[in-house]
């Protein structure tokens, strides 16, 4: 899983953002709706981004040792992939939005009722929050870096006290040939 970075985020942003732009001037000028979500959208990503938080500061207490008791990792792995793709979604978002949003400021003055405008700005408003909550939680979801378990140089061992037999840190085993190969292809008539 790769680390979220400002540039990748930016150029789905952007990307986004174009899609938006020509998908709201298709509809539009065919004479249909303009393509921003509803308003009660809201509620959906507040609650997606309070449970994202609330699973984030679950991990980071148990990263920090104030819940010592028993914590399986996989579910930080599972935040963090939630973190990501929160991220991204709130990165979709408000590059949809506000492309949509440009395009609602030409006609400011040419148009009575801003409530399209309104709307595409605190959509795009609310892809930001996801963003910045997708990248605090993963945050809060990395390993630190150093590894007090680990023995220093030993790449497989990871703390562990046991030898582990010789070769690739004990993945390799000796291959016996098989007895009888079947042919394939043609000779295999």
């Amino acid at each position: 899983m790769h680390v979220l970075t400002v540039p990748a985020l930016l150029m789905c942003a952007a990307a986004a953002g174009a899609v938006g732009w020509t998908a709201n001037r298709l509809s539009t000028g065919a004479g249909g709706p303009l393509l921003i979500l509803p308003w009660a959208s809201l509620a959906a990503l507040a609650a997606v981004a309070a449970a994202l938080l609330v699973l984030g500061v679950r991990v980071k207490r148990h990263q920090d040792g104030a819940r010592p008791e028993r914590f399986d990792p996989l579910v930080a792995a599972r935040t963090a992939a939630g973190a990501q793709a929160v991220a991204w979604a709130g990165a979709m978002l408000t590059g949809w939005h506000a492309a949509v949003a440009v395009e609602q400021l030409a006609l400011v003055p040419v148009r009575s009722d801003q409530g399209p405008l309104w709307a595409s700005l605190v959509h795009a408003g609310a892809g930001l929050v996801l963003v910045v909550v997708g990248w605090i939680v993963e945050s809060f979801c990395k390993l630190p870096p150093d590894d007090p378990d680990a023995e220093e140089g030993a790449e497989y061992r990871r703390g562990r006290q046991k030898e582990l037999p010789e070769g690739e840190g004990g993945y390799a085993r000796e291959i016996r040939p098989r007895a009888h190969r079947r042919p394939r292809g043609r000779d295999a008539r």
